[in-house]
């Protein structure tokens, strides 16, 4: 045995020196999702973000995630592009939701990002996420070093990002291009490290992490992290000496500019798709003066004083706006890290970029207008984008606060007095908390979880003042660092304990549409709700999503849905009373649902169906115990002539075959119509023209003719040749650099 351990020991040694960090973070990681891990919890959406599931909960279920575009959009969006990826399909187009819309160019289906693959998984989003996270806290680990934080606060602040509260909570695409931020500011760093030096490698760094968070998904989040980063190089430049600014300036420009010409292909087909979407309340001016409410800032050092997610009525408004959370320890080092000289104007920076920006998010002495005075920010939900960096401030504050703790006794001192500020501060969250919290009644077994979850900030910080009287032992910064990740770990892991233990899909009706559906699609009433139709293959005319096809918008507020507020949401809002909203408005537009090859309605067992809808013909198909499927008597099928004497024969989504004896006619396609769209007959393109402002229609001429389809965003080709331009610039810079100090060091 104990040769054996020599052994390994032997090999240990022998590996680089960042090796049992990086192993630790992702430990870390591991554990703050061991409940989805181990099986104990099931990550899947689909249980609270449709109605077509079963399940099975530990004590109560409650919400595991804050965005229910989680459910959306991000896994079944997700899946669709992986697939279409994994069967030699770029995913550019959408079939499955709405009339159809671009996949890639909608952005928030990260259809190009890397990662997505991860989606092809059963346990997809759990492996994509634990990915994002491991990102972060390796970059975390690496950004901390560079700016001289020793190894084990290093590693401990790459644990803390790596679980941070926006991570922990928000659950949608949001979280995607967070885990670049740090990867975007060790770019920088080590752009300013080798100025006197004819090293490039940090604006290669920069180029990647900028296209690497376009692709990610989520372009506010990553213009929000640009900011910052913008701000952290200039008040950085400093550090660099005088004659060399000039070259770190333009090694930021070369890698800010080559990372955005490699993100092209992403960004072009995305803007491609706002000239002609819906943005919904993005347009909305109200946007710019709309805050977090006041009670959010006692869950930033508190997570669940409100009780976990939404489980508290009187917190529900609290709940949609927040984008994160900090946790009292790292609040109790961070503001011990903003006391310490080194690095003084960085830490200023931290401090002052989380100050403005929280006051931003709470609208604290009107300073969100303030922020509206930068372009585009009146137009974003600001105090959710804006969190993930300042999580990053405050972490990398409180890892400086540790490093403080070793090496300066002046610190040690006021180690003690930081943290009982902190303390001072969480009895005042617990007081201040305590009128939202009246009223609210919770079983016997649950007031213990919460008296629990009440009591960890306590025990944390209670912990961190009692290592202060004990500072003189040399073990004593471990324990602090230990400490701050234990409480993070702790803190992360609480809504993986609400989710579901196991969920159940109904297949039955998934089954049924997947063999009888087609081409055709189905309207659904709050079962399989959108967009989940996109996760199993199955056409659905609801869609929820932003942006969203303008003609489609048009389309559902002028002949389905008059009065349906926002149109960008075509779902059911109000129970049982919007489903019978709906059944009306068929029975009223019922001929413009089948022009919309709507085939089936599915229904909840619970749902009477309309009277008017039966004398329609509209008769039941399938019924389980959860669902029932009714068939539409007429839809126009998804490929139709305007002459009765044709006949069209599909082979699949894209191609089709049809016959016409008699004469030339019109192949009318139910598919949104977009810049981009191609058809050809007979191998000659033709043109495509828009029928009721919406559907595609071409021209088919006597005899046989093989009709074929396709779609690329309008101005992909370009974009792509930039790309891979900036991808033979950086790579002909790479091999000549390093040819050119190869030879510098020869002797």
């Amino acid at each position: 045995m104990t040769s054996a351990w020599s052994r390994f020991y032997t090999f240990y040694r022998r590996l680089p020196a960042s090796t049992g960090p990086l192993l630790l973070i992702l430990l870390a990681v591991l554990i703050g999702n061991g409940l989805y891990l181990i099986g104990e919890s099931n990550i899947s959406p689909i249980w609270w973000t449709a109605n077509i599931s079963t399940i099975v909960c530990h004590i109560t279920c409650g919400r595991p995630m804050i965005d229910p575009n989680v459910g959306f959009i991000t896994q079944p969006f997700g899946h669709l592009a992986a697939m279409d990826l994994l069967h030699g399909h770029l995913p550019w187009w959408n079939y499955f939701e709405g009339l159809g819309q671009p996949l890639a160019g909608e952005m928030q289906s990260a259809a190009l990002f890397p990662l997505t693959l991860l989606f092809a998984l059963p346990a997809g989003l759990l492996w994509f996420h634990i990915s994002l996270e491991v990102i972060a806290g390796i970059s975390t680990y690496f950004l901390a070093k560079r700016l001289g934080v020793p190894l084990i606060f290093a590693t401990a602040a790459g644990c803390l990002f790596a679980l941070n509260g926006t991570f922990a909570w928000v659950g949608n695409a949001v979280l995607n291009p967070i885990c670049f931020l740090p990867l975007l500011l060790l770019g920088i760093e080590m752009i300013y490290d080798s100025t006197q030096t004819k090293n490039n490698r940090g604006w290669y760094l920069l180029a990647i992490a900028v296209a690497l968070a376009f692709y990610a998904g989520f372009p506010e989040v990553a213009y929000f992290n640009g900011l910052f980063a913008i701000g952290w190089a200039a008040v950085r430049l400093s550090s660099v000496p005088r004659d060399s600014r000039w070259r770190a300036v333009g090694r930021l420009g070369i890698g800010g500019g080559v990372g955005l010409l490699l993100a092209l292909p992403i960004l072009v087909p995305f803007a491609d798709f706002t000239k002609v979407a819906n943005i919904g309340h993005h347009t909305a001016a109200i946007d710019g003066t709309t805050h977090i409410s006041i009670h959010a800032v006692q869950m930033f050092f508190d997570p669940y004083v409100h009780g976990t997610l939404f489980t508290n009525l009187n917190a529900d408004s609290i709940w949609g706006n927040i984008g994160g959370y900090f946790t009292a320890s790292v609040g109790a080092l961070a503001l011990l890290g903003l006391l310490g000289r080194r690095l003084r104007p960085l830490r200023i920076y931290l401090a002052a970029w989380t100050v403005i920006g929280l006051c931003g998010a709470f609208n604290f002495l009107e300073l969100r207008k303030v922020w509206n005075l930068i372009p585009l920010i009146e137009n974003l939900s600001f105090g959710r984008y804006i969190m993930s960096s300042c999580e990053l401030s405050f972490i990398l504050l409180a890892a400086f606060g540790m490093m403080d703790l070793v090496e300066n006794a002046r610190a040690k001192k006021l180690f003690t007095v930081t943290t009982s500020v902190m303390l001072l501060g969480l009895i005042w969250i617990v007081l201040a908390a305590s009128a939202m919290n009246q009223g609210v009644v919770y079983s016997h077994r649950a007031r213990y979880i919460f008296a629990f979850l009440d009591a960890i900030p306590f025990i944390a910080i209670i912990a961190l003042l009692v290592l202060g009287i004990l500072t003189k032992y040399k073990v004593v910064p471990l324990l602090v660092a230990l400490v701050l990740v234990g409480e993070s770990l702790l803190m992360f892991g609480v809504p993986g304990g609400e989710s579901a233990k196991y969920v159940y899909v109904d297949q039955g009706p998934i089954t049924y549409l997947r063999n009888h559906e087609g081409q055709d699609r189905f309207l659904d009433f709050a079962v399989l709700t959108p967009n989940w139709g996109s996760q199993f293959g199955l056409n659905a005319l609801n869609a929820i999503d932003l942006p969203f096809p303008e003609k489609f918008s048009k389309l559902i507020e002028a002949q389905l849905y008059p009065g349906l507020t926002p149109s960008n949401q075509f779902v059911i809002h109000d129970g049982m009373t919007g489903m019978i909203a709906q059944e009306n408005e068929i029975v009223t537009h019922f001929k413009n649902y089948e022009a919309a090859s709507v085939k089936y309605l599915l229904m909840p067992k619970a749902l009477v169906i309309l009277p008017a809808l039966t004398n329609l013909n509209v008769k039941l198909v399938f019924s389980d115990a959860k669902t029932s499927i009714y068939e539409m008597p007429h839809p126009r099928p998804f490929l139709s002539t305007k002459s009765s004497s044709c006949t069209v024969t599909r082979k699949n989504v894209d191609k089709t075959t049809v016959t016409c004896p008699n004469g030339t006619s019109t192949l009318v396609r139910t598919e949104l119509m977009m810049a981009g769209w191609k058809a050809y007959v007979n191998g000659k393109s033709v043109t495509i023209k828009t029928v009721d402002g919406v559907y595609q229609s071409v021209k088919v001429p006597q005899g046989t003719s093989t009709v074929t389809y396709s779609f690329l965003p309008p101005h992909e080709k370009y974009a792509v040749l930039l790309a891979l331009l900036a991808v033979l610039f950086l790579v002909g810079d790479w091999t000549y650099e390093r040819r050119y100090l190869k030879r510098e060091h020869l002797p």
